[in-house]
Order: C-alpha cells, then structure tokens, then sequence
C-alpha cells in the first residue's frame, strides 16, 4: 500500500546513485546549502507512526554528510546509499532513491532545542506519518548482530504471566548453541554432542527470534533481550505452564 511507504523508505534496499550527490540534489532543489549544524550526522529512529500504528523498525540508522549524502541501515546491515536536500529556511527533508524524489514529497521537520531529536511529519494517502529520531555517535546494534556467536544456557525459570514473579526454577542441562551469521544455528549438549541444527530468524520490527529445527521443521518463537554489557541474553515465550524464561551467557572466543 502507498501509505506504508514511510516503512518501505525506512527498509529500502541498496541504492547505486549514478549521478554524484551534488548532481542529484541541484537538479532538485536549486543549490540549497548541505552544511546543516542541526542534521549533519548519525541519526537513529525511535518511533515510527502510520496513523495510529506504531510500525518501527529495529535499530534503524542514518546518517546525513555535509555533500549531501545519506547512508541507512538497520545494525551492521547497510541498506541505504543516496542523496537527501535539507531546506533549512522552510525545515523539509526530501531523500532520494537510485535519483528519484521520493514520490510523497518532503518531511516536515522540527528539531528539540538542545537538538538531540528531530521528528519528520506528513501526510501519506490521508494518513498521518510521524518519524521520531534522535541523534546518535554510532549505529545502534540490531539484536541479529548480537546473537551471533556462541552461547551457554545457564538457568531456566517459570514466572507467572501476570506478576512475571519467580514461580519455580527448572532443572536445565547447560546445551550451548552456536548461531552463525548465515542465519544457521547448531546446538550443543552438555557433553559437546550435536543434537540440533536449523535455522534462527529475527524479524526487522520486533525482538522475535524464531528457531526452525532441520529435522522435523518445528518452529519456536521466543522474545529475545540482551544485558547491557552484551554477554547475557534471555529467551521468553509463554505456555500452558506459565511464561518459561531462558538465561544465556555469552560463550567466550577462547573457550
């Protein structure tokens, strides 16, 4: 749908501008100036709202240079290499896409006064768009950056969905997965044998990881958060039995 089309911006494949940045955005808009204190930079999304629907996307990025370039992304994952013209005087935004203007035209654009966030706004098919940003000194990291690697389960716990209070603690046997980059994921018992592979899938607007088991192709869904410091994770999911909640911790690159 062209009201969506706020989300298509915001995950667009890789751009290949012919033209140089400068080209592109004289023939558009008449030589307007990039050097912009309040834009220039890296710039990460907080809120996106179609209407009344919130549709962000996870660690969405970019960043804005004094050429008139912009580069995006969603964690490591690079997915925008364009060309934007900011008009400072009337405070619009237009990007571009392989040299076309974005068809809905510019983003109204406001700043907060200490500049640490800027908000788009417009209109697409009648439908209310609103972008929250907010400034930033690197990408954010994307929960699919995160869990590669290697990573120990060291506890299990049954809470009660309402209070999400301790109920019991599980038995566990301390499995240890490996999850690759290739979206492929092995899985380890304590004695170091085999016993599962598949494949893992974290969706771009949520914190769901999915495992799909090679042998039968059963497919778990789980809520997936990282500690801080990166080297916990836990896996959430809720059953007949309660919410089951998973502690992982980050297998070191020597061990």
């Amino acid at each position: 749908m062209r009201a969506l089309a706020i989300v298509l911006l915001l995950l667009m494949g890789n751009l290949s501008p012919a033209q140089s940045y400068y080209d592109i955005a004289n023939e558009k808009t008449g030589n307007i100036s990039f050097t912009q204190v309040e834009l220039i930079g890296m710039w990460t999304v907080v809120k996106v709202m179609v209407g009344n629907r919130e549709l962000t996307p996870t660690a969405k990025w970019f960043k804005y240079e004094s050429t008139g370039k912009i580069t995006g992304g969603n964690g490591n994952i690079q997915n925008l290499n364009g060309a934007y013209t900011f008009d400072r005087e009337n405070k619009t935004l237009v990007q571009s896409n392989k040299n076309e203007v974005d068809s809905y035209g510019a983003f109204n654009v406001s700043f907060s006064d200490d500049g640490k966030y800027m908000a788009w706004q417009r209109m697409e098919d009648g439908m209310e768009v609103n972008v929250l940003l907010e400034k930033a000194s690197d990408k954010p990291s994307a929960p699919w950056d995160l869990i590669v690697g290697g990573w120990t389960m060291s506890k299990a716990e049954l809470l009660d969905p309402e209070t999400k209070q301790v109920q019991k603690t599980l038995d566990l046997e301390r499995n240890r997965y490996f999850f690759m980059w290739d979206r492929a994921y092995r899985k380890f018992n304590a004695a170091g044998e085999q016993v599962e592979t598949g494949v893992w899938h974290i969706g771009g607007h949520s914190n769901e990881v999915w495992t799909i088991n090679n042998a039968d192709n059963t497919k778990t869904i789980w809520q997936v958060e990282f500690s801080k410091k990166e080297n916990h994770m836990t896996w959430t999911k809720e059953d007949e039995n309660g919410l089951l909640k998973v502690y992982f911790e980050k297998v070191a690159n020597n061990d």
